[in-house]
């Protein structure tokens, strides 16, 4: 096999990206508790040669489309017997620090190589000013393999603190095994457009929603995967036959053995030191932003690879959470698929992408000992190419059926030609070992003689929903932060000249919600470390009136343990993107309800505010803003009167199943459809003559609209895929809305 390594690329990866624990809130001791710079403290790494890392970089190319190398690793054998320094509080508590310091490090990431500590004791890690902060760790995250891999620390110095209190059952074992050098910067380089040669022919997802919901499910399966955080891949989840909503995630086998050049892998390890990123998307097609961070599960379970075919499955510890969106994807293991294909995939760990093609072929894999045929050819791309970070991505044919996981290729956006992708056919029975094949697992009753299997959505009865003002006026491209007029300073919807601070966008409901949380689209601020955000949530007939709920936005990775969400470390706004804040319990609303932000402190000179539509761009006002005390709508902003929406973005969970609830209880609406043809029938009772209906996709985009009358309506949803769709009703200012399923 010819010499496999990691592809030269520069990585769009955020050093917060790789979570790869949860953790459970808390703060450290303030650094003047302990003398922390003491030199005894702190352990040296070794200088290296970055230059001659780059240039090892670059010549170890491979045609695999793997993750890259972005740290420096040196092994080590830190534990608080032989490093740092101990200090006891009058409580009791003793308190160990280590510093690590990697002189010229963008981020320093450590392996704890052992981790158990007893129940009440904690664990952080942190920059010297405290600026970032991952913790705190504690006894639930013990597990079975005794290891703690932890996200990256900006800097160049690391602090690690451990509080164990007095009368623990047992003493803690910690050890530091690796310390990771960052020397790429991997901050750097979000968001990532069309102009560099690895993305300007990937269109982002969200490309593709305004004319069809073609990729809408799929698309929810694809998930950026970070591995040893060392590497980026993509994965994607996958239904098995008996439909229980098992996390299965394919990927390649190459993802976990650094392309082949680990010796007889512990893929049960590997598997551990996993984390998954769901719905990492550019909320825009032009120009593409950083997606949403904050939803990531930590580790997997090893389930099957099998390295003659490329072939991975792994299992997600813990199943996905409904405001998640997750979909389990359908596959086809047959000996061919429809025409035509699609990959979708997290280029160079990049937001997610697709690509188009019209044919493939089944082919062997040319200078790889891969068995014979075992692949899939893309000979060359309609739209879209791949690069470092697509490996283990899928290809779904026409029925939205998994058929293969990326390999590698040649494909750039230059030249978007032979891509291979492992095939499923090939790995169904590539062995008799369970954990070589994927028959065992994507098929466990043994029953499947087809070898097909259709996607699953786990929430469908009662799915989470994106609302978005937004994105229904059509007119999201347009965004802009707008400015108030000369001579005021500041944006018209953040903290300005005008002393404004609260900014809420409306929404209203049919029946009973809950809110999981929001998602915020904001430009690019400075001195985001100095800046306090609340997202407010406020119940109102007309206008906002009860404050339901206040969350903290200092914007946070978010991962879920035992269903408690936990936040993981900081991501700084200095970019324009998308964020989602999780609330710390779901807040129940109906009927009309508001969204939105409320500046509490700010550092001169640094505004916040969401974007908004500009001036002109909507005759339907649905922003409110608190001037004076007093609520208004933003038509009519003292400087800058405007109907505008903002994008703020919640996402709900009807607390029931879809019911004919309607405008006027006596007489209701009924809705009716029928699948096969995808039609839909509105029957308006007598005291509506005329009223105004929209079928609208999961994602918020509509795909219809139109004008019904009292009595049966018949509505062809020509534009309408397999899914979940929301019809709403409108009739003055009332609204109905019912969810049906094609």
């Amino acid at each position: 096999m010819k010499k496999l390594v990691t592809l030269f690329i520069l990585c769009l990866l955020s050093a917060n990206h790789m979570i790869s624990q949860v953790s459970h809130g808390g703060k450290p001791l303030p650094l003047s508790t302990l003398n922390t710079r003491s030199g005894t403290q702190f352990k040296e790494m070794p200088p290296f040669d970055v230059a001659e890392q780059l240039r090892i970089d670059s010549l170890n190319e491979s045609d695999l489309r793997s993750g890259f190398h972005f740290a420096y690793k040196f092994m080590t054998d830190f534990t608080p017997e032989n490093s740092g320094n101990w200090f006891t509080g009058a409580d009791g508590t003793r308190v160990w620090r280590l510093g690590i310091r990697s002189e010229g490090a963008y981020s320093i990431n450590v392996l704890f190589s052992e981790y158990e500590i007893p129940e009440g004791a904690q664990l952080f890690l942190y920059n010297p000013d405290q600026t970032h902060i991952l913790g705190a760790f504690n006894h639930l995250n013990n597990s079975e393999l005794n290891k703690l891999p932890v996200s990256p620390v900006q800097g160049d110095e690391l602090i690690i603190e451990y509080q164990e209190p007095a009368n623990v059952p047992f003493h803690g074992r910690l050890k530091v095994g690796e310390v990771n050098h960052d020397y790429r910067n991997l901050r750097g380089y979000e968001p990532k457009g069309h102009s560099t040669i690895y993305h300007w022919c990937m269109k982002p997802l969200v490309c593709y929603q305004d004319t069809t919901d073609k990729y809408n499910n799929i698309g929810r399966s694809v998930v950026l995967i970070i591995i040893n955080g060392e590497n980026a891949c993509s994965g994607t989840l996958i239904n098995n036959t008996l439909n229980d909503g098992k996390p299965y995630l394919l990927t390649a086998s190459h993802c976990l053995n650094n392309q082949f050049t680990i010796t007889n892998p512990d893929y049960e390890t590997i598997a551990g030191n996993i984390v998954t990123f769901f719905n990492y998307e550019s909320p825009l097609c032009d120009p593409v932003m950083r997606g949403t961070e904050e939803m990531s599960m930590a580790s997997t379970r090893f389930r099957a690879t099998n390295e003659s075919t490329d072939m991975a499955l792994l299992e997600l510890k813990e199943t996905p959470p409904a405001y998640y969106q997750p979909y389990y994807a359908g596959w086809n293991a047959k000996d061919e698929g429809t025409a035509p294909y699609a990959g979708i995939h997290h280029p160079g760990g990049s937001v997610k992408r697709v690509n188009t093609t019209k044919q493939v072929e089944s082919a062997t894999y040319p200078g790889m000992d891969f068995i014979k045929n075992g692949h899939w050819h893309v000979k060359e791309w309609t739209s879209g190419s791949t690069a470092g970070g697509s490996s283990g991505s899928g290809l779904f044919d026409s029925n939205n059926q998994l058929i293969g996981g990326l390999s590698g290729g040649e494909s750039s956006c230059p030249a978007p030609y032979n891509d291979f992708y492992f095939a499923l056919s090939q790995s169904w029975e590539a062995s008799t070992d369970a954990d070589k094949q994927l028959k065992t697992w994507l098929d466990p009753a043994g029953t499947n003689t087809g070898r097909t299997c259709k996607g699953l959505d786990p929430y469908s009865a009662t799915p989470c929903i994106r609302l978005s003002n937004i994105k229904e006026s059509g007119k999201a491209e347009k965004i802009e932060a707008t400015p108030l007029p000369s001579p005021g300073t500041g944006p018209a919807f953040g903290n300005n000249s005008l002393n404004m601070n609260e900014f809420a966008e409306a929404y209203k409901i049919t029946g009973e919600a809950k809110v999981y949380g929001t998602y915020i689209v904001n430009p690019a601020i400075t001195q985001d470390k100095e800046i306090d955000v609340e997202i407010t949530v406020y119940s109102g007939s007309g206008k906002p009136e009860t404050l339901l709920h206040t969350e903290s936005f200092r914007p946070s990775f978010v991962t879920t343990n035992n269903k408690i969400d936990f936040i993981d470390s900081i991501k700084p706004l200095s970019r324009d993107q998308e964020s989602f804040i999780t609330f710390s319990e779901p807040v129940d609303v109906s009927g009309s309800f508001f969204v939105g932000y409320k500046i509490r402190t700010a550092t001169a000179g640094t505004s916040f505010s969401a974007y908004n539509l500009p001036k002109g761009e909507t005759s339907k006002n649905t922003t409110w803003i608190n001037y004076q005390g007093q609520w208004t709508e933003a038509s009519a902003h003292p400087a800058s009167p405007m109907s505008t929406s903002l994008f703020i973005d919640p996402v709900i969970q009807y607390n029931t199943a879809s019911t004919n609830t309607s405008i006027d209880n006596n007489n209701p609406i009924r809705i009716f459809t029928e699948a096969a043809s995808k039609t839909v029938h509105i029957l308006l009772p007598a005291t509506i003559r005329e009223a105004r209906y929209s079928i609208i996709s999961m994602n918020g985009t509509r795909l219809q609209n139109g004008i019904v009358h009292n009595g049966e309506n018949t509505i062809a949803a020509t534009g309408a895929g397999p899914g979940i769709y929301l019809v709403q009703i409108t009739s003055n200012k009332d609204s109905f809305t019912q969810k049906i399923l094609f």
